[in-house]
């Protein structure tokens, strides 16, 4: 008998075979994953190959059989019935890591998250900011995301009613087994989830300490989740992100409502199995990272994985990027913590239409108009008492995250054309109106018929590479399939790369490469991001000369897979010549997506190694 005659009978009979070797660790070996490693062999030859760990590049070849990297050494004769791609010139990298995802429902219907594939991301992580999929109700999932995400509910409502199959977080990630994704897929555990499940919608929006037994089934949920391999537990401190259905709509999410010592004791449960905590601290109180540094603290026991969303210069307050990482590094020198912020690869350009953005979440009276109809909002806005209320939350000199300046903000779409280009205070000057009082007035008269960005952190070049480049960060917040009407960043790692080859004195290509693929991996806690004999061969071929001039800005595309709904897309057409995951290929510059990607299982669904 041969070796893939073994592996069919074995799948025929869905076998698998689990092996626990303590309170706190689990190996599983999942043979179902094998029938989707390709029989196809392909030699890419004559690369400048980065294997991902750091060291120099080097001129040669990578033979490509039974899904992994079979050699990496000059092979100078034909390989049999091998599909051979030309990479002179070209870059051959691991597959790249997509850190921060918010994919959790589009996985359902969008299995081969192409619009991240396309930029040769191999990896997605999802369950991020205390959002999951991984238990509740369907109701629960809409309720969540559809606000947070700024997803259309009906668009929302219709990938996922129906599609939930499972009741536990093992059940779940046995389900996302079984899909044909494109990418491969880990995945947190999320708090809001937990807490909706365990204590209901109305406690766990309106308690603050849940009683005992509420706690007990939490750590249950966690504890299964640990057992059964996911990466660990999100939790979210942002008072920004919102519930979007009634009674509740505008309340912040479940995490947020939860007291310090619930976040502490789940977080002791993640310690304990040594995976990550992932967490978004609350921007407008400095406080809440001071309470995740202690979280990590390893004096006098285990330090705690803990990785921060987001190290950003921000436009309203330039030194704060420069306070996290000193935070960091002193935590993790002094207090034997283990911190990692996460860092944003591009300027943080957002788009938003009217008053409906993610930017206005801080304001009370913009998350009132937020969650009304456009004849409510437009009404809002032309009434003298809630002008009021609006202008005295613009104009307040508390901490924000939001810069709040109208020159700054740019006008891209409105019905009268001649606004178009110009910034709300440049449009207010020619018709000789105080800013503020006109962007009022447009808001009363085109709600979100007009469409305006500005980019609100990140624009300075070399704090933006200081921050990727930086000990204590992770590149890769990239938010991908969250807010798809307001950003794209999911070329996020091809952002990475031509700023570095710009400015190779900052840090040496192989460093950088390493730095979004293999050291995130393992740092995260799964196999992936290199390219040594034996690894899988999840892999891109680049062409490094259209760096400089291949990416493009946000894109408005409208996606017939979403009913026809706008998304916003990058395009890196003509950089990215192919990826391969697991040994297939999946995308090419010249045939696009292979015919049956998003319908075969191509990459495999990642369980935490540690």
């Amino acid at each position: 008998m041969n070796k893939n005659s073994f592996y069919l009978i074995l799948l025929s009979h869905k076998f698998h075979l689990q092996f626990l070797s303590s309170y706190n660790k689990i190996y599983l070996f999942d043979f179902s994953n094998l029938s989707f490693m390709s029989t196809e062999k392909f030699i890419i030859r004559n690369g400048t190959l980065y294997d991902g760990t750091g060291e120099k590049p080097r001129q040669t070849d990578v033979l490509i059989e039974n899904g992994k990297v079979a050699s990496t050494d000059r092979i100078n004769y034909p390989i049999e019935d091998a599909k051979e791609i030309d990479a002179t010139n070209k870059w051959i990298t691991p597959g790249f890591l997509d850190i921060h995802t918010h994919y959790d429902a589009e996985v359902e219907v969008i299995p081969g998250l192409d619009e991240s594939v396309r930029h040769g991301v191999t990896t997605v992580v999802m369950g991020n900011c205390s959002l999951s999929n991984c238990v509740g109700t369907e109701d629960d999932m809409l309720n969540l995301f559809s606000r947070v995400e700024n997803m259309p509910p009906d668009l929302l409502e219709k990938w996922i009613k129906g599609k939930f199959t499972w009741n536990s977080p093992k059940e779940y990630y046995d389900h996302l087994n079984q899909l044909p994704i494109g990418p491969n897929v880990a995945s947190f555990i999320g708090h809001s989830n937990i807490r909706l499940a365990t204590m209901g919608l109305e406690r766990s929006l309106t308690v603050r300490k849940a009683n005992d037994q509420e706690l007990k089934k939490m750590e249950s949920l966690v504890t299964e989740a640990m057992e059964a391999g996911y990466l660990g537990l999100s939790i979210d401190m942002l008072p920004f992100h919102r519930m979007a259905e009634d009674p509740y709509k505008g309340v912040s999410v479940p995490s947020q409502q939860a007291h310090v010592s619930e976040y502490k004791k789940l977080a002791n449960i993640v310690r304990r199995f040594n995976r990550v905590l992932q967490a978004t601290p609350n921007a407008v109180d400095k406080t809440s990272v001071l309470r995740l540094l202690g979280m990590s603290s390893g004096l006098f026991r285990k330090n705690l994985r803990t990785t921060i969303v987001a190290a950003l210069d921000t436009k309203s307050d330039r030194k704060i990027h420069l306070l996290a990482t000193t935070l960091a590094t002193v935590a993790n020198k002094l207090l034997n913590a283990n911190i990692r912020w996460q860092a944003l690869a591009e300027p943080f350009l957002n788009y938003s239409d009217g008053p409906i953005t993610p930017l206005f979440e801080e304001f009370g009276s913009a998350v009132v108009a937020i969650g009304a109809s456009s004849e409510e909002r437009r009404k809002m806005f032309a009434d003298i008492s809630f002008r009021k209320w609006f202008k005295k939350d613009w104009n307040h000199w508390r901490t924000s995250v939001f810069h709040r300046r109208l020159d700054d903000m740019w006008i891209e779409a409105a019905p009268d054309k001649s606004l178009v280009g110009k910034s709300f205070a440049q449009a207010a000057k020619e018709v000789n109106k105080e800013p503020l009082e006109f962007f009022m007035d447009m808001m009363a008269q085109y709600d979100t018929d007009i469409r305006w960005k500005s980019a609100v952190a990140n624009h300075r070049p070399s704090q933006r590479m200081r921050l990727l480049a930086h000990e204590t960060t992770l590149p890769g917040f990239n938010d991908s399939g969250a807010h798809n009407v307001n950003m794209a960043f999911q070329d996020g790692a091809l952002q990475t790369l031509k700023q570095f080859q710009a400015n190779p004195e900052v840090l040496p290509m192989e460093k950088i490469i390493y730095r979004i693929t293999k050291m995130p991996a393992d740092w995260l806690g799964f196999k992936a991001g290199s390219l040594l004999v034996g690894d899988r061969a999840d892999l891109v071929v680049l062409d490094p000369a259209k760096l400089q001039t291949g990416l493009s800005e946000p894109l408005e595309y409208f996606d017939p897979r979403l009913d026809g709904a706008m998304r916003l897309v990058k395009r890196s057409d003509g950089v990215i010549n192919h990826v391969l995951i697991g040994g297939k290929e999946a995308f090419s510059s010249e045939n696009g997506f292979a015919e049956n990607f998003g319908k075969e299982k191509y990459g495999q669904q990642l369980r935490s190694t540690h």
